[in-house]
């Protein structure tokens, strides 16, 4: 922002409150000047104020966010080694390594650029995939690939995840650059400091899964999409078509950024009270944006199966079905995005088309999910200082000089994310806070205006408020390394959550290496096992069977004395599939554990995997 001001600051003058003239200022951190040759140019934004007053160094700046990301790569990492391979990592990161072999069809449930990412150093080192396996059977591809690198398996995750971590610093160092611009350099850092003390963002950020990736390029496709929009040129068309398709590469998610970076366009320049721009120009500047974005976003596939007719696809979703029927006069149309994507698109579709279970609040709905989910999800998962930051920005917005001052900047940023929330709300697939993710840089950057009062000439109540819900914020850490199964103190803790939310909220299998110690201090040989994750527990040199059934136990007239570890999961009723002693999968029905909800445990590892002894003194009934 401050080269666009070189050599113009003869341009500026001081605005007279009040004396606007009707014309809504672009959005900046300096809203209080503007340019006179605006009117003569129309084409272009009136500059913005530096991000720093004259003659101060941006040292403090620098500094606060250096110590920010020092945090929180830190905690980032050792999560990054203390977690087991979780559920979806199981296939996430070979599935990435088989890309670099140039295929995309061994699990094309999602686009390759984060695990392919995360694959690198696995790349570089040369480190084998397995067996090849059948086109999407992730299951295979995770067993031969663990088959492949047992000596090493826990390694390479980490390298993994250490890779992924770079999305998460990225995401944050693009909340506090848009910050500084749109609110002042105090703002950017509010919200880089929401980002990276969150401890959703942190349990994600350490995992080798598409989440962290997605949120990332899905800030970046915005921020491209309010540079281009307030200062239209060939070079910004290009860099937002490059974001837009790396986009595209992350997360299917992000094909709400298609239809929000066009909104943007609209809203920014008729806000900023800009002139329209030309035409043809504008044209031709969108069509770079979508030639660049097709480019890479095929670039992503190596072209493979780019331009098939859409009547040579067959569809499994309903959607895309109904599309196909639809456009049967045009049924030779080229569809010009890779094969792979699009059938992925397909499958990822038909999955959410089906019917899962959903848990809120100790109700089960199936197949029709909550429209509050995600509401609830914040209200849990969020800790309550950045709860009390955001709902402060809200009521910003409404009753403050300095919320009304900036109301548009933080509509614009907003509208993105409430895309992302307001579709996901409307899915049947709702198993984790996750898949809003792409909504919390922008929301955060939206908080993030409240540090606009801690730059002010004087101390106020305002800004005494936001200072003490900024040094809360540490305390949502308190539980490393379980981010993942972290609660807010109103919604129980970690202790209570399970009675809030399960899944990928509280148990992803993440604490199966954590077991396998306890076990190994108590002189535990033999144990009954419920494990809600891929690996299978065998290979950590866990001794086990499965637990009854719950028809086993009621035919058995109860539990036989010894060991059992169950995950929350299961504890709770959730159906879904699991390893067997002998590494088969078989599907775990509904209920089949839940009786355990009825005995107390010893302990809980990581609040995941409770851990039970029966028939000894010390086992006794949950009142």
């Amino acid at each position: 922002m401050i080269s666009e001001n070189s050599g113009r600051e003869s341009q500026i003058k001081r605005r007279v409150p009040g004396k606007s003239g009707g014309q809504s200022p672009v959005f900046g951190a300096a809203n209080q000047l503007q340019s006179t040759s605006v009117a003569e140019k129309g084409d272009s934004p009136r500059p913005l104020q530096p991000p720093f007053p004259s003659g101060r160094k941006p040292r403090t700046w620098l500094a606060g966010l250096c110590l920010l990301i020092a945090v929180h790569v830190s905690l980032g990492a050792h999560c990054a080694w203390r977690f087991s391979v979780t559920h979806d990592e199981y296939w996430h990161l070979p599935a990435g390594l088989a890309a670099w072999n140039g295929r995309f069809d061994a699990d094309h449930l999602n686009p390759p650029l984060s695990r392919a990412w995360s694959a690198i150093p696995l790349a570089v080192l040369r480190i084998p995939v397995g067996e090849p396996a059948a086109a999407n059977d992730s299951t295979a591809l995770g067993d031969h690939f663990l088959a492949a690198n047992r000596d090493r398996y826990h390694e390479v995750y980490a390298y993994g995840r250490l890779m992924n971590l770079a999305w998460s610093v990225l995401a944050g160092v693009l909340i506090a650059v848009w910050g500084r611009e749109l609110f002042g350099e105090a703002a950017g850092l509010v919200g880089a400091a929401l980002w990276f003390l969150c401890p959703v963002v942190l349990s994600n950020a350490a995992l080798v899964t598409p989440d962290l990736c997605a949120s990332c390029l899905f800030v970046a496709a915005s921020y491209a999409a309010w540079r281009f929009a307030r200062g239209p040129s060939w070079a910004r068309a290009g860099a937002l078509g490059a974001v837009l398709g790396l986009a595209q590469l992350s997360k299917f998610t992000c094909v709400l950024l298609v239809p929000s970076v066009v909104i943007l366009w609209f809203v920014v320049r008729a806000w900023a009270g800009l002139k329209p721009a030309g035409a043809l120009r504008a044209a031709g500047q969108w069509g770079l944006v979508f030639v660049v974005c097709l480019f890479v976003w095929n670039a992503g596939y190596l072209f493979q199966g780019t331009g098939r007719p859409l009547n040579s696809y067959q569809f499994a979703s309903r959607s895309l079905t109904g599309l196909v029927e639809g456009a049967r006069p045009i049924g030779g149309f080229r569809v010009p995005v890779p094969h792979d994507y699009v059938t992925g698109f397909d499958r990822q579709r038909s999955i959410m088309e089906a019917v899962h279970p959903v848990f809120l609040d100790g109700v089960w709905n199936i197949g029709l999910g909550f429209r509050d989910y995600y509401l609830r999800a914040c209200a849990y998962k969020w800790s309550h200082a950045v709860q009390a930051i955001v709902v402060t920005a809200l009521v910003s917005c409404v009753f403050t000089r300095v919320g009304r001052r900036h109301w548009r900047a933080c509509a614009v940023v907003l509208i993105p994310a409430a895309l992302v929330v307001v579709t996901a709300s409307g899915s049947h697939m709702q198993l984790g806070i996750r898949y809003i993710l792409p909504a919390f840089p922008l929301i955060y950057l939206f908080a993030g205006h409240v540090g606009a009062w801690l730059a002010g000439p004087r101390w106020t109540w305002r800004a005494a408020w936001v200072a003490v819900c900024l040094a809360a914020l540490p305390a949502g850490l308190r539980y490393h390394p379980h981010h993942l199964a972290y609660f807010n103190e109103l919604a129980g803790g970690p202790q209570r959550g399970r009675y809030h939310l399960l899944d990928s909220n509280i148990d992803w299998g993440q604490d199966l290496r954590e077991l396998r110690d306890y076990l190994h201090e108590h002189d535990i040989a033999d144990v009954k096992l419920a494990y809600f994750g891929m690996v299978p527990p065998a290979e950590l040199g866990i001794r086990y069977e499965l637990p009854p059934s719950a028809k086993q136990v009621w035919a058995a007239g109860g539990l036989r004395p010894g060991w059992y570890a169950v995950s929350v999961n299961f504890v709770q009723g959730r159906p879904h599939t699991i390893r067997d002693a002998d590494d088969s999968v078989r599907s775990a029905v509904a209920e089949e554990f839940g009786y355990f909800q009825g005995l107390a445990p010893v302990t809980s590892i990581g609040w995941s995997i409770d851990v039970y002894k029966v028939g000894l003194p010390n086992a006794h009934a949950r009142h």
